[in-house]
């Protein structure tokens, strides 16, 4: 009689444990950011529009997917070309200040710690088939001593000619971090120790782009 009894209360605890389980919520596993790539060009004011999926599993069952672009924190690597707001709807806005290779990322709380999605983000450069500037020569003042350092832009033309530019560029520093630079006057500050890419971007009368980069290190 007594093992009847305890038979007994091993099925009914058996059968309660899957039924317990199932209680639980299921975990984020996985998420999916589509479109998983795009390539673009260097167009201010350029809106893409980004979703995330989620995929989550539970022990014993099918995993589900939803649609949770809304609810994952949506972050950029290189924010001076692409701008994206960290809780916002995944609408990311090209800036159209420089070209590169970048990711755009979707995170959100897994089981055992942030799970993140990405996609695959390109500016590609613009090519120059007319136009008297067809890159840049960027250089600093003083070899870029003192707190503040003056950028200026030389223009090349395609005989390697230096020109002088009937305008300013558009400047920019990839890494503010490290230094910042305005944007009209290619006046950079210095903020920490790192390496920083200065940019300018100069457009020709006749609307076609050129290009200069270079490397800028602010030692610790």
């Amino acid at each position: 009689m007594l093992q009847r009894s305890f038979l007994g209360a091993l099925l009914l605890v058996g059968a309660l444990v899957p039924l317990t389980s199932c209680t639980n919520d299921p975990s984020l596993t996985s998420i999916a950011v589509s479109p998983n790539a795009v390539s673009t060009s260097m167009t201010p004011g350029l809106l893409v529009y980004f979703t995330a999926v989620g995929s989550y599993t539970h022990p014993g069952h099918t995993a589900v997917t939803k649609d949770i672009t809304s609810a994952v924190t949506w972050s950029t690597s290189f924010p001076q070309f692409v701008s994206i707001q960290a809780n916002g709807n995944g609408v990311a806005t090209v800036t159209g200040y420089g070209y590169g290779d970048g990711q755009i990322s979707a995170a959100a709380p897994g089981f055992h710690g942030d799970i993140v999605g990405t996609a695959t983000f390109t500016i590609q450069k613009p090519t120059t088939t007319t136009g008297v500037v067809r890159s840049l020569q960027l250089v600093p003042a003083n070899g870029g001593t003192g707190l503040d350092v003056q950028f200026k832009a030389l223009g090349v033309t395609a005989d390697g000619a230096t020109v002088e530019l009937r305008g300013q560029p558009v400047w920019v520093s990839t890494d503010n971090m490290v230094a910042t630079i305005d944007k009209a006057s290619g006046l950079l500050t210095k903020v920490g120790p790192g390496q920083t890419t200065v940019t300018a971007v100069y457009t020709n009368p006749d609307g076609t782009t050129a290009i200069g980069k270079t490397a800028f290190t602010i030692q610790p």
